[in-house]
């Protein structure tokens, strides 16, 4: 038996390192701390130590029992295996812009969700996470900018194992890597989906070598990152607030001061108290996360095992999310010539939610006025619904909702690939793979019915309303799809002297069919306790469905030369035939074409010995995308009625009766193909010092015969085609840089990346303005750009509006100014301004870690710049359907208080007024510029000689915060948002700050 430890060059333990007894299939795996036992035959035995990025050691054993190895970086990780499409590369040899983090990065943080930890981690990658509901974060993944306006979308294709598949459904224990395929170079082997780029998740395989159990654990204490903290929740003080609104709106409704002086000295104060409903709402919970991995294997048959659990509840009352996850990987070689293998992957998730969402919930809370609770003030549990509602009434009951009406929604997620890998000459391999995705989703929404009452209600009193969930009575929805898929190619590599040829060729196919079926009964139930279709009336049931399938067929090759290494090239290609097209349109060819340089081979950069590589990089592709739904392009007859499809279409034929009839509803191109995107790359590689990589690069992406759906008059009455007709150019420009070293006893690592993008709409046609969300799609200009009026001020005097060009809505001094654009002394639509901001002028991340004997610490901070805001509605404007105001508007503009800041109070949505402080101008466009420390981690490694004594091979534990502090101007919320104008609701559901503690024990 030969004992000892693996370090690298700096003293650092090398986790991981592959001990191999040369010549056997007898091999072990470090631990924690680098060390490693391995029984050997004799002394003859050599015993090889391999991990990637670093050069390979042989050691003869002899008579020694302890051989301890130092081994010696490659400089800059060149040998690293780095997964492509259909394959893998040395990331010496790549020409294309690729970028990988492998699982230790990627869980230096903790997350119910992998897709999260990808943030800041890949120069090119843009995540933003959309909310931070339990189970329903909606993560939005842009790989160099928003690519299309299209309904074919701008999300990235993602590929787990070798198949389509989802991130989301994964444990982040069981990841191995996350590559991303930027450029054409690197993407176009995928084709008609690469457009958006391509993400490539490894899972984790086994290696031979003893059975290894670990298990991980987390505890997470979890409360919002920011929530409005300045409303004004002081009963008389709000009712004062709403009474000085009224006068400035011209309403009637207004609060005696008899009502008043009941709040502001309360006989009962449980009567009459002040009631923060957002304390109510919102809460602080505990999340668990728990992982066991199980691996090994001998005899060339290895496995890899992976059990996960997470335990989610969210800090808005009323929703949850439950995760189980299990994943199991094979790989086993017959003899010298063939290996068979595969993966499985299985989740089961279980969500609870408010049929209309967080933010619908959210706004509800908003809206309550803070002179009554949710519940009686009796002791009886009856749910209230307003205080005096001859003055206002409120939004629905946010808490009688989540105690009383969710969604419950499971989802069954199961993908599985099997493979045979045969060698049939040397350098000539076949490998034939296949598998398929299948998710089963039940939603069950029950709507019973809840009586609210008033807030002073006598126990015999009736009811004021029911609570408004959208109806009553129940449905239930099961959706289904499975999504074969399998492909066989022939890879043949061959060396002539210094030149290196390799050579990829193959053929897919693919298959989705997706099925809903819906049933409903809507009346009243008789009671809330029966949950079941069957319990309702017969007289209201109603069934639905539906079914869609799409398919594709494809070729694909790869070539692979260079010269010594030196001079690199690459070309790819891919045919593709989709359903989706006309017969015209199927078929479609993508190629690429890569070259690099590697300078430091050459003889005149021998003597810079600082230099370790530099190497230039260039490519050119074409990309396509066919996400635009199924069959666009046919001519659908409906029978069910445009204008109400609870109804179907009839017609009276012979003046007596009605007949069932079917319409046109929609215009087609029956010449549609697929949407086209041109990239162009250059980058550059650099290793200094052997301690410091950087990575550049520039790119022009350029995306053409867009489909989208163009302008048409409303008398032509049928919804207009999709048509290929548009243009869209994303320019950038990113870069990563990363640096190790040690002093003393100290290993630390330095680094950060850096992204910016500009989005230009290239061809649209006529300009589109939406009025819904203020913004406007004109040439020239980003796509979705706010489009409002200016702000120019507050109106102080009657003398001051007199003078000023013509306002819209009869100002009053109080109200807001705003600026002739146009010079032509009447503000009207045509003073409307674009306004930059949409998206984010560019996106930062700063990582470091340090190790000092058997302590580490790593800190992440991610940054965003130059995206603006548009905040309004509940939280923002006063009194939106009775939402309490900010203390803002306590220093709202009188007489007495002429401020220059905040204009006079109003009720949001009466008279002028609201009309006009409510309009659209860059007084509600806010920065929402951020730095945040996304993460603080740190761990105590326990000595081997102490875990050795409860039979472990290695102990960490560990303390860790997430989203711990946030610097940006931006007020009241998380400013952390998807680069996007459509949503200008200042209210959505904040992400998570999550302080933590866990453990990771190997046996």
């Amino acid at each position: 038996m030969v004992n000892g430890t693996i370090k690298d060059d700096k003293g650092t333990a090398l986790e991981g390192a592959v001990v191999r007894v040369k010549g056997s299939n007898k091999s072990v795996v470090a631990d924690n701390n680098g060390n490693y036992s391995i029984p050997v035959a004799g002394p003859e035995a050599v015993l090889v130590f391999s991990f990637v990025g670093y050069v390979s050691v042989e050691e003869t054993v002899g008579q020694r029992k302890q051989i301890d190895v130092t081994m010696a970086s490659t400089g800059g990780k060149l040998d690293d295996v780095v997964v492509v499409g259909y394959g893998t590369q040395k990331k010496k040899d790549l020409t294309g812009a690729i970028a990988t983090v492998g699982s230790a990065e990627l869980n230096k943080r903790v997350a119910t969700d992998p897709t999260q930890l990808l943030q800041g981690k890949l120069p090119g990658l843009s995540l933003t996470q959309a909310s931070g509901e339990a189970g329903n974060e909606n993560f939005v993944l842009r790989i160099r900018g928003l690519g299309t306006n299209s309904s074919a979308g701008s999300s990235p294709l993602i590929i787990v194992d070798g198949l389509p598949g989802s991130l989301t459904n994964l444990d982040p224990q069981n990841i191995e890597s996350v590559t991303i395929l930027k450029d054409a170079a690197s993407a176009a082997i995928y084709g008609t989906r690469a457009a958006n780029g391509v993400i490539l998740v490894t899972t984790k395989q086994g290696s031979n070598g003893k059975f290894q159990l670990s298990y991980d654990l987390n505890v997470g204490i979890t409360r919002p990152t920011a929530l409005p903290d300045n409303l004004v929740y002081n009963s008389a003080t709000y009712m004062e607030m709403w009474n000085q609104a009224a006068i400035n709106s011209n309403s009637s409704n207004r609060y005696t001061q008899a009502q008043i002086d009941r709040y502001i000295n309360p006989s009962d104060p449980n009567l009459y108290p002040n009631v923060n409903w957002l304390d109510i709402l919102m809460r602080t919970v505990t999340t668990q996360t728990h992982h066991i991995g199980m691996t090994g294997g001998r005899n060339g048959t290895t496995y890899n095992i992976g059990l996960g659990y997470v335990d989610q509840p969210d800090i808005m009352i009323g929703f949850s999310y439950k995760k189980y996850n299990l994943q199991f990987n094979l790989n086993s070689k017959i003899n010298d010539w063939a290996t068979v293998g595969g993966s499985m992957t299985f989740n089961y998730g279980k969500r609870l939610y408010a049929s209309r969402g967080s933010q619908d919930q959210f706004l509800s809370t908003l809206s309550q006025q803070p002179m009554y609770g949710p519940k009686l003030p009796d002791g009886s549990g009856r749910y209230v619904n307003s205080a005096y509602p001859n003055v206002q009434g409120p939004n629905k009951n946010a808490v009688a909702i989540a105690e009383n009406a969710l969604v419950n929604n499971t989802d069954y997620y199961f993908q599985n690939n099997v493979y045979i890998n045969i060698r049939l000459l040397k350098g000539l391999e076949w490998r034939t793979s296949g598998g398929f995705n299948y998710d089963f989703q039940k939603t069950k929404d029950f709507k019973p019915v809840i009586n609210q009452y008033n807030w002073f209600a006598g126990p015999n009193d009736a009811p004021e309303r029911t609570l408004d969930v959208n109806g009553q009575g129940m449905t239930v929805t099961d959706n289904n799809y499975i999504y074969p898929v399998g492909y066989t190619q022939l890879t043949y590599a061959k060396e002539i002297g210094y030149h290196n040829f390799k050579v990829l060729a193959g053929t897919q196919a693919e298959y989705n069919k997706a099925e809903v079926l819906t049933g409903s009964r809507n009346t009243p139930y008789s009671t809330n306790e029966q949950e079941e279709l069957i319990a309702g009336p017969t007289a209201s049931q109603l069934a639905t469905g539906n079914s869609t399938e799409w398919s594709l067929r494809s070729y694909y090759g790869r070539l692979n030369y260079d010269y010594d290494g030196k001079y690199l090239f690459e070309a790819n290609g891919r045919r593709d035939a989709s359903s989706r097209f006309p017969p015209g349109g199927k078929w479609a060819f993508f190629p690429s074409f890569s070259v690099g340089w590697v300078i430091t081979r050459e003889k005149f950069m021998e003597t810079i010995s600082w230099l370790n590589m530099l190497k230039l990089r260039g490519s050119w592709g074409t990309l396509g995308n066919q996400n635009i739904g199924t069959y666009p392009y046919q001519r659908v007859y409906s029978n069910l009625n445009a204008y109400n499809t609870n109804i179907q279409y009839a017609y009276s034929f012979s003046g007596n009766s009605l007949n069932a009839g079917a319409a046109l509803n929609a215009l087609t191109d029956e010449t549609i193909h697929w949407e086209n995107t041109r990239v162009v790359d250059v980058g550059l590689d650099v290793t200094l010092f052997r301690n410091l990589n950087v990575t550049v690069d520039w790119y022009d992406k350029f995306t053409y015969d867009i489909l989208a759906q163009p302008s048409i008059p409303a008398y032509v009455g049928l919804t207009a085609p999709t048509i290929n007709n548009g243009e869209m150019r994303n320019r950038g420009f990113e870069a990563s840089a990363q640096y190790t070293g040690k002093v003393a006893d100290v290993n630390y690592s330095v680094g950060g990346t850096f992204q910016a993008n500009k989005n230009t709409l290239l061809k649209f046609g006529a300009p589109q303005i939406n009025t819904g969300n203020n913004t406007i799609n004109i040439e020239g200009e980003p796509y979705g750009s706010f489009y409002m009026y200016k702000f120019a001020g507050i109106f102080q005097s009657t003398e001051e509006i007199a003078k000023s060009p013509k306002q819209q809505f009869n100002p009053k001094p109080g109200y807001l100014k705003f600026e002739d654009i146009v010079d032509d002394g009447v503000i009207d639509a045509k003073d409307r301004v674009i306004v930059p901001g949409v998206f984010p002028k560019f996106d930062y991340s700063f990582n470091a870690s340090a190790s000092w004997k058997n302590f580490d610490m790593t800190i992440f901070l991610y940054g965003s710049y130059g995206q603006k805001i548009y905040a309004n509605g509940w939280g923002v404007q006063p009194f939106n359907q009775g939402s309490p105001p900010t203390s803002d508007w306590l220093n709202a503009w009188t007489p007495s208080n002429p401020s220059t800041t905040m204009p006079l109070i109003y009720i949001t949505g009466q008279g002028d007024a609201s009309s006009n402080i409510g309009t659209a101008s860059t007084f509600y466009l806010k920065d929402g510029s951020f730095l945040r420390i996304k993460n603080l981690q740190v761990g105590y490694t326990l000595p081997a000689s102490v875990v050795k004594r409860i039979a472990m091979s290695s102990l960490r534990v560990f303390a860790s915060g997430d989203n711990l502090a946030t610097f940006t101007k931006f007020k009241g919320l998380d400013p952390e948002r998807v680069p996007s104008s459509s949503n200008t609701r200042y209210v959505v559901h904040p992400q998570n700050q999550v302080f933590s503690f866990g453990l990771k024990a190997v046996f």
